[in-house]
């Protein structure tokens, strides 16, 4: 019997890891790494295709942005200024050099200059079409170049589709609704406005201006190109809004290192806009520049004009003392040694003089504790104990040398200081009249021709890599969450049975259990199908394998079972027997599975009658067979699903039949349930001279293979090994190549 002789060569599975294999967990196997990813390659590639095919869209999807770029130069600051430029000179000689770029690219990012932009081009008003979503904005930039507004497609008129245009050059609002998006729809005579609450405003006419009947909101729509029921969004930015989003959009930075060269770069969707930005902005900041100086020249004007009445009184009355001395003695006659002292005396109070007036003019800019003003103190400081020594020299003289020499010394003073502010004067009022600055507009911007961003080749290239980045990182995490084994070594190590085949999962059997899972008709064997397929070669190495394990099985009934539902046992029960046919053997496939076997579908027959039938003795073992269209090969259905299959597989009448099909076959195959989700399995087995375990790849986790393992070890049945079925289905398993052979087919 077979129940005896199997008991006889059973011996207890081995569920320990044997203490003289130790998995190298520690080693990087890179043929593993290249078999997973191997095995994954499909979804990698999924990913691939799905990042490009985003990053496609977000091109198409996204509006372009446009880029434009100026350049100035600040110069250094100089004046012909006699005063103006002695207080530079002392500026610079304490101070250093000015650092005037740093201050420059403040100036040009400042409301002084931006306030201007924003007004002359009137940026606190916003007027746009609207677009259908996500799409609509995209067709309606192919559309631009249309001469008229582009026909609405399914009747969707209440969207832009392209070639509309609208100006507003006037929109006032309260401010409660300053940022927020009124509603502009497009009339056969005009316009109508709608506030954000949907509420009508106003109507009008286009080139006319319109204002509320409460008069808060008015508005001037000085174009309006578009079909009846188009809408529009109409916004009324507040202007620190407008000044914020200028500044985010604006780059201003220094060109070299000290070079005095500002680019200013501004982005916006817009490209005459965004060319239209740069020049007002680089036009404002000259504007301001030219007169900011001529302002300082103004100043300095208006303190010289302020002090000249003052120094010419004070000349006239010197003048005059001068002449009534002389008139009552004389023309004074002065000494060689007298002169001399004279005109060193002359000398140091007109620099006295002018250093003062230098200290009066920088006060007017600068406290009293600045480094130049305390200059100026030191200076006529040094210049007046010099005048000190020079009176004691002067005290030598006689009386009457030293009242002439004061008369003359205050006249010659008085004289060459009325000059000399006479003489800045005039500069300051040809410097007024012709001031120019110290920038200039190096380069006004360029119309952009094509968009700044997106970057089509670099958002493609990026999408590439992160597909393929995210398809890999898909893939060893799918790896690291497998509960299930898909190495046959550890299974051979754990359980001491052999892996007879590992089974590769391909494409066309894919697609035939897909069909079987339809109901469609026809052959669904992959054998039949294709029978140079991996698959069909895996099994034909399990042909050899089978035949030495079957040398001392008591007959030649093999059953294929395993732990668990959907892991291919049909499949591999009915290519076997097929592979086996092909090969000139006798071979009959039963169907044991009495609950839901469908191993019917896969030659397209009936599903009864079949065993229940024969043992409940409907029918006899001749209705039983149905030919499967391959030669010597045939099959058993299930039968009439039974209430108590288990039971009904006890009965003596399944011994008999498969003993009858034993001896008229040289195989006899038979497919049976699941082992842990009811008993028939272990049932069956016990029949056969040869079990063999299906596994699936990356599916069964160990505990649910050695619990399948005891069941068969209950009932006294040892299978003779395992056959790893669907290797490389799941994503993150290792492929089919790491643990089988490489086939090859020959073409025909």
């Amino acid at each position: 019997m077979a129940n005896d002789v199997t008991n006889e060569t059973f011996k207890p599975v081995q569920l320990a890891l044997p203490p003289t294999v130790q998995p190298e967990e520690d080693e990087i196997n890179l043929r593993e790494l290249y078999e997973l990813l191997r095995s994954g390659r499909w979804t990698i590639l999924a990913f691939v295709l799905a990042a490009v095919v985003a990053g496609a869209l977000y091109c198409v999807l996204v509006p372009p942005t446009y880029e434009a770029d100026g350049l100035v130069q600040v110069e250094e600051t100089s004046n012909s200024s006699g005063s103006m430029s002695s207080l530079s000179q002392i500026s610079s000689l304490l101070l250093g050099s000015p650092v005037q770029t740093e201050a420059e690219i403040q100036i040009l990012q400042s409301r002084l200059v931006l306030d201007q932009v924003i007004q002359s081009l009137n940026l606190e008003i916003e007027a746009h079409p609207k677009y259908f979503p996500i799409i609509g904005s995209a067709i309606a930039r192919f559309n631009d170049d249309l001469d008229h507004p582009a026909a609405a497609p399914w009747g969707l008129r209440r969207w832009a589709w392209g070639g509309e245009k609208i100006t507003v050059t006037r929109f006032e609002v309260p401010d409660q609704w300053l940022d927020e998006r009124f509603t502009l729809v497009a009339t056969p005579t005009g316009f109508e406005l709608n506030d954000p609450d949907g509420d009508e405003v106003l109507t009008g006419t286009v080139g006319q201006a319109a204002q509320s009947k409460d008069g808060k909101t008015q508005i001037f729509v000085q174009q309006l190109v578009a079909a009846p029921g188009t809408r529009f969004a109409v916004i009324r930015h507040a202007h620190q809004t407008v000044l914020t989003r200028l500044l985010d959009a604006l780059s201003v930075a220094e060109q070299g290192k000290q070079s005095g060269v500002i680019q200013l770069t501004y982005r916006d969707r817009d490209p005459e806009r965004v060319t239209a930005i740069i020049d007002n902005i680089e036009n404002a900041y000259l504007k301001q520049n030219v007169e900011r100086q001529s302002e300082n020249a103004k100043q300095s004007l208006d303190f010289l004009n302020k002090q000249l009445p003052d120094l010419k009184a004070k000349l006239d009355a010197d003048q005059a003392r001068l002449t009534t001395y002389q008139s009552q003695h004389g023309a004074p006659d002065v000494a060689s040694q007298t002169q001399m002292i004279l005109q060193q005396s002359v000398d140091l109070e007109t620099q006295r003089l002018q250093l003062i007036q230098q200290r009066d003019q920088a006060l007017q800019r600068f406290t009293p504790q600045h480094p130049v003003v305390q200059a100026l103190n030191q200076q006529i400081g040094s210049v007046e104990e010099a005048e000190d020594k020079l009176k004691q020299r002067v005290s030598a003289l006689p009386d009457t040398q030293q009242e002439i020499l004061g008369l003359l010394r205050d006249v010659e003073v008085d004289t060459q200081l009325y000059t000399a502010m006479l003489n800045s004067i005039q500069e300051l009022q040809v410097a007024r009249a012709g001031t120019i600055g110290n920038v200039r507009i190096v380069d006004y911007a360029l119309k952009p021709l094509e968009p700044s961003s997106p970057k089509v080749p670099l958002v493609l290239a990026l999408a590439l890599v992160l597909g393929g980045f995210l398809g890999v990182a898909y893939v060893f995490v799918q790896r690291a969450l497998l509960r299930g084994i898909d190495d046959p070594a550890l299974i051979e190590r754990q359980f001491g049975l052999s892996v007879l085949v590992s089974i590769p999962y391909v494409t066309e059997q894919r697609k035939l259990a897909r069909a079987v899972a339809r109901g469609e008709h026809g052959s669904h064997v992959l054998a039949m199908v294709d029978s140079d397929s991996q698959a069909i070669e895996a099994l034909r190495s399990l042909r050899t394998s089978l035949h030495f394990a079957m040398l001392e099985a008591p007959n030649n009934i093999i059953l294929f079972t395993g732990p668990a539902p959907d892991i291919g046992k049909s499949f591999v029960a009915a290519n076997f027997g097929a592979v086996l046919a092909l090969a000139g053997k006798r071979v009959a496939v039963v169907d044991a599975d009495l609950r839901k076997g469908h191993l019917y579908k896969y030659f397209d027959l009936k599903s009864k009658p079949g065993v229940s039938d024969y043992i409940v003795g409907d029918v006899t073992s001749q209705e039983l067979f149905q030919p499967t269209g391959v030669d010597g090969l045939d099959f058993i259905a299930r039968g009439n699903s039974p209430p108590n299959p288990a039971e009904l597989l006890m009965h003596e009448r399944l011994d008999e039949l498969l003993k009858e099909l034993s001896g008229r076959y040289d195989y006899v195959l038979l497919d049976s349930p699941p082992l842990l989700a009811v008993s028939d399995a272990a049932i069956v087995a016990r029949l056969a001279g040869t079990t063999l375990l299906v596994l699936k790849s990356a599916e069964h986790p160990l505990r649910e293979i050695e619990e399948a393992l005891k069941r068969l070890t209950n009932t006294g049945v040892r299978p003779r090994g395992v056959i790893l079925n669907q290797v490389g289905a799941r994503v993150g398993a290792y492929g089919y190549g790491n643990y089988g052979y490489t086939y090859y087919s020959y073409g025909r």
